[in-house]
């Protein structure tokens, strides 16, 4: 089994973009329970994009919030 994490938006234009990580075999546990915890708490996710550059650690301007929602749709993304 092989997971990816999707990023969808859209552009001022109206093209989807979408960006997708591989989750590597070792981390798919610890998604899996993450997103079980998100969604049964009903809290917001804060998102942020870190920056690391030698021994410094950084948080870049990029970060928000969302929150997970049940999908019941049998509608699949495609590559």
């Amino acid at each position: 089994m092989k997971f990816r994490l999707v990023f969808e938006t859209t552009t001022k234009h109206g093209k989807k973009v979408q960006l997708k990580f591989k989750v590597p075999p070792s981390k798919h546990l610890g998604l899996m329970n993450f997103l079980k915890i998100a969604m049964e708490g009903d809290e917001d996710i804060q998102f942020a994009v870190e920056k690391i550059s030698e021994d410094k650690h950084d948080l870049s301007k990029a970060k928000g919030t969302f929150r997970l929602v049940q999908d019941d749709s049998d509608e699949s993304i495609t590559d």
